[in-house]
């Protein structure tokens, strides 16, 4: 399962957490399997697990620190939920023989097993769990439903795929495909998953894994989920060099097929079409077609278009405000704020949760820096995740009316008013991207909010301050960041 936590390099950013043994689904001595990590990849991305297994090993980043860390608190949890629940641990040794030893205990009838390994055609899985049902099945008058545990809130598709995946294992050791098996959330709840729907889908994306590990070659496509992919620069170099339809910020993954089926395969027939004929593509509307045309011609000419002039409030005092989040609970830890003043030098503020249960008196220290400001500022934020954070914090914990109006009155997101001012040769327009076209450079080359996640979490296990101090320079940087995007639009483009 693993010990310890960091190794520390030369770079804090490239820090990466220790993990255990993985679960092994498959051996090296055996012919060549499918396995559940190879059905959830193929549903996150089938390009990914095509690579994994095809792709130049050299092109592959190391994993994603933040990724490693989510699998050591993956482990914990499972180990916190094992010691709740009586069961039988099928003993370690070479997977065909943990195979049988599991086909033993569910024979036997035990109550609940603990890593069982199920082999069936080239199918191999090892769930969590398998639990005693009353269900007959050739068993007896029982059969045996699976179990596994996330560290997620909720459940999500490729969750209850692995789940329907080792349900049709079930079915070929038990015969009896159960109709439904659950996960254990990381707040140790259950969520019952109904496996009749999902079974089939697995089932018909079982030969597609085959084909792609056999060699079938898939091309990728970029989306939200890329950003931690030891793959991500690999696909990136792919896609400039094919022009594909995917570099189009905001072009979901679902809207791609269609488009490509209509004939639109890359950036020159997007920039060459008219957004009169995109609208007849199922999901594109007039506006998104628009879009869709200059940017592509912009990505082709890598040159920005302006498209109007950014209306900007004037005011004496402009902050810069960026939050920081911790994944599992969803407390705000970190608010952020720069400062500045016409005539006077920037000045940035840190306000901290140490630990998650003092949310609200950084909440309530925030609130009585921006009441005690002399005058309504104008508070810049990039996208949507401040503006509600900041009202949830007031659910949460309460805001006056003065400090409401004074915070809530006042917010402008620059995000919404690039997009609506210039079309950008980037990719995305996500801080990070928009940022670094423009020239700014971040503190810790391979920060992000992931890393800065993983630094708190790393400050509340060990105690070591400078994990909190990374943190909250990171967030300085994204700050000034920010200001960097407002006054490129206030000089750049508003003039």
């Amino acid at each position: 399962m693993g010990t310890g936590l960091v190794a520390v390099g030369t770079s804090h950013a490239a820090q990466r957490v220790r993990g255990g043994r993985p679960r092994q689904e498959a051996e090296d001595t055996l012919p060549p399997t499918i396995t559940a990590n190879d059905i959830r990849q193929f549903i996150l991305c089938p390009c990914g697990l095509y690579l994994d297994h095809h792709g130049p090993a050299e092109e592959r980043a190391a994993a994603h620190a933040f990724l490693e860390h989510l699998m050591e608190l993956g482990r914990d949890h499972e180990r916190a939920v094992v010691a709740t629940l009586p069961h039988v641990t099928v003993p370690d040794g070479p997977l065909q023989e943990r195979a049988r030893a599991t086909l033993r205990l569910l024979r036997e009838g035990v109550e609940r097993v603990h890593h069982p390994v199920l082999m069936h055609d080239d199918l191999v899985g090892v769930p969590d769990f398998l639990e005693w049902t009353d269900e007959p099945s050739e068993f007896g008058d029982f059969s045996y439903r699976p179990v596994d545990v996330k560290i997620s809130t909720t459940p999500k598709a490729e969750h209850e795929a692995q789940l329907a995946f080792y349900a049709i294992l079930l079915g070929g050791v038990q015969g009896l495909v159960p109709e439904g098996g659950d996960l254990i959330l990381v707040d140790m709840s259950r969520a019952g998953v109904e496996l009749d729907g999902p079974v089939e889908t697995v089932r018909q994306m079982v030969d597609e894994v085959r084909r792609v590990k056999a060699g079938g070659r898939e091309l990728p496509t970029l989306s939200t989920g890329c950003g931690m992919c030891p793959w991500h620069d690999h696909c990136l170099r792919t896609l400039y060099a094919i022009h594909d339809i995917s570099l189009i910020d905001g072009l979901s993954t679902a809207k791609k097929p269609g488009l490509v089926e209509s004939g639109y395969t890359d950036l020159s027939a997007i920039a060459g079409a008219s957004p009169d004929a995109l609208c007849t593509v199922k999901g594109i509307g007039d506006k998104t077609a628009r879009r869709m045309v200059a940017q592509a011609a912009v990505l082709l000419e890598q040159r920005p278009r302006v498209i109007a002039v950014p209306e900007l409030p004037e005011t004496e005092i402009e902050l810069y405000v960026d939050m920081e989040c911790q994944q599992q609970t969803q407390v705000i830890y970190l608010i952020g704020v720069l400062e500045c003043r016409k005539g006077e030098p920037e000045e940035f503020h840190a306000f901290v949760a140490e630990r998650p249960e003092d949310e609200g008196k950084m909440w309530s220290r925030f609130l009585a820096y921006v009441r005690g400001l002399p005058r309504d500022p104008v508070i810049y934020h990039y996208h949507n995740f401040e503006a509600t954070h900041l009202r949830k914090l007031a659910e949460r914990h309460g805001i006056d009316p003065n400090a409401e109006a004074r915070l809530f009155g006042n917010l402008v997101d620059l995000h919404r008013v690039l997009k609506e001012s210039v079309v950008l040769p980037v990719h995305s327009y996500g801080l990070k991207a928009v940022a670094k076209w423009l020239g700014f450079k971040w503190s810790e080359t391979d920060a992000d909010a992931a890393l800065s996640m993983l630094w708190f979490d790393m400050w509340l296990s060990t105690g070591e301050r400078r994990y909190l101090e990374l943190s909250i320079e990171y967030n300085e940087d994204d700050c000034r960041a920010t200001k960097v995007v407002k006054e490129w639009l206030t000089f750049a483009v508003g003039r």
